[in-house]
């Protein structure tokens, strides 16, 4: 679930040729470690990880997923962002195209300084251990709907960046401070403004890595994950734990790196400790720990090398990473970013295999295209074509089922598209309010957005199900 903003294309994080070939060799998992990882349940009802495979009922598992972030708040029973016959008819249109598994959140922080137009509201937790029932209830409802339309979800317990409150919004009740924000979509002025990205950075990692905050922070996220995995589902009855709809629990939304003498040791500290808590509580569903693995093997490995997590994670945005020239109307950008991103799944492959876990491109998305009659902001009007999209849509299918352990020869377990807006629009009338696209409020509606529409998009998606 991307923070996605112009701005990043600045950030030196992917040298791929240099940094991705870095102390690749000496990570493969000793044995008794590796077992850890294998099914510990009798229940063949949840997904489970064996080797390199995700299995369900005694076959492989292999993910067909859509982002559908916003799906808390649409389930909600009544309110501004309460729209249960849209989810419906979302979910009926994913499961036509092959989707088996949606991704969404089970977190967004209320700020102490009021209502942020970039932000989810109403949020689940208003402030530490404080609920509003009425949107976790909207989380009981979705669960409750999935089995009707044979799906499973990746629940995501926190997230970095701030379009839902996020770990930044932790550090601000802990110090009491207001939150740095990196640059944000401006809908009324239709443009990106904002603070330093750096900055914004190292505010963040606050969270795992500023030992005067770190036991009262902790205690807060340690919380919240009882919260939501020993929760009763208002609806079915059944504890969050005891679901097998719930493919896996993620830990965050794309945790960052952090650049320090010890960073390394802080971050593993950090999922090594939460991925334990879950799994103490919790011993049926997979753990996934939500990273990008955008910067190298060594960094893959402090994020996954843990006993306690089960499934890799990765994501892949050309356009951000710099790899994607948006208003370049020829292949020539489009065919890079499909060469780059080929390059960046085979190396996730490599070290989940190495790990002997699966990995899960959990997150992948271009924009409609940017150029002609659809330059600039038209781009995000739901009548722009999506000629790269299809073309960079139809490259991570095949290289998905091609890595695959069932049918290639990797570890990748399937993928998820970013994101699902299904019946939603942008509004034709710029404004502050949430309009529930794929889109996160922070980012502009329609930037990355897939439609209901979108069928030659959505028959892409289906196609590779089949494979």
């Amino acid at each position: 679930m991307a923070r996605r903003v112009l701005l990043l294309l600045a950030v030196p994080v992917l040298v791929l040729a240099t940094v991705y070939l870095a102390n690749s060799a000496g990570l493969r998992r000793h044995p008794t470690a590796m077992a850890a990882h294998e099914t510990r349940t009798g229940n063949a009802m949840f997904v489970t990880a064996d080797g390199p495979r995700l299995m369900c009922n005694g076959s492989a598992y292999r993910v067909s997923g859509a982002n559908y972030w916003q799906a808390m708040n649409l389930g909600m029973a009544g309110g501004a962002s309460s729209d249960r016959p849209r989810v419906l008819q979302d979910l009926e249109t994913l499961a036509s195209y092959g989707v088996n598994m949606v991704r969404i959140m089970a977190a967004s922080e209320g700020s102490q300084y009021g209502e942020a137009p970039d932000r989810m509201h109403p949020v689940l937790m208003v402030s530490p251990g404080v609920y509003n029932e009425d949107v976790f209830e909207g989380l009981d409802w979705v669960l409750a709907q999935l089995p009707r339309y044979n799906m499973t979800a990746t629940v995501s317990l926190a997230n970095y960046w701030t379009w839902s409150g996020g770990i930044p919004q932790y550090v601000s009740w802990a110090t009491d401070t207001e939150i740095p924000y990196p640059a944000q979509w401006d809908p009324l002025n239709q443009i990106f403004e904002g603070g330093d990205y750096e900055t914004f950075l190292a505010y963040a990692n606050r969270f795992y890595a500023d030992e005067s905050i770190y036991k009262t922070v902790q205690a807060w996220y340690r919380s919240h994950v009882r919260a939501v995995v020993e929760r009763v589902n208002s609806v079915t009855g059944i504890q969050y734990k005891d679901n097998p709809t719930i493919m896996a629990w993620e830990l965050m939304n794309e945790p960052q790196i952090i650049d320090a003498v010890e960073g390394e040791r802080l971050l593993f500290r950090w999922i090594d400790e939460s991925a334990k808590l879950i799994r103490s509580i919790d011993p049926q569903h997979l753990v996934t720990s939500g990273a990008e693995s955008k910067n190298g093997a060594r960094w893959f490995d402090v994020m996954h090398r843990s006993p306690h997590i089960s499934l890799a994670s990765c994501h892949f945005w050309p356009l951000n990473w710099g790899y994607y020239n948006a208003t370049d109307p020829t292949t020539a950008s489009v065919a890079y970013s499909i060469d780059k991103m080929r390059e960046f799944v085979h190396l996730n492959s490599k070290w989940a295999l190495e790990l002997g876990i699966p990995t899960v491109l959990f997150e992948y998305g271009m924009m409609r295209d940017n150029w002609g009659e659809f330059a600039g902001t038209r781009a995000y009007s739901p009548d722009a074509p999506v000629t790269h999209r299809n073309m960079f849509y139809s490259a991570v299918a095949d290289c998905a089922n091609e890595l695959s352990a069932s049918g290639g020869h990797g570890a990748v377990a399937g993928s998820a598209f970013w994101a699902y807006a299904g019946l939603a629009r942008p509004p034709k009338i710029p404004t502050t309010n949430i309009t529930w696209t794929g889109d996160p409020p922070h980012e502009p509606p329609g930037w990355n957005s897939v439609y209901d529409k979108d069928v030659e998009t959505l028959d892409i998606i289906k196609r590779a199900t089949r494979q």
